[in-house]
């Protein structure tokens, strides 16, 4: 099965679980978006959502998640 056609099932899915969107990105470091994200923890932005300083690095680079994932084209 080709990355379009996997691409296709999930979109597929979410239509029939209910979503009205579905976006599908590479997972990527996140260089700007790293040191926003720092920048608005470090002001207390997130409030009572302790959990968005948790696992920062993986916040930032999502191909952590899955140490043995296989990257796409």
């Amino acid at each position: 099965m080709n990355l379009s056609e996997r691409t296709n099932i999930i979109r597929q899915k979410t239509i029939e679980l209910g979503f009205e969107h579905c976006g599908i990105a590479k997972a990527r470091l996140l260089d700007e978006d790293a040191r926003r994200l720092e920048q608005w923890l470090n002001k207390g932005m997130h409030g009572n959502m302790q959990y968005m300083e948790n696992h920062f690095d993986m916040r930032i680079d999502p191909s952590k998640l899955d140490p043995g994932h296989k990257k796409a084209d």
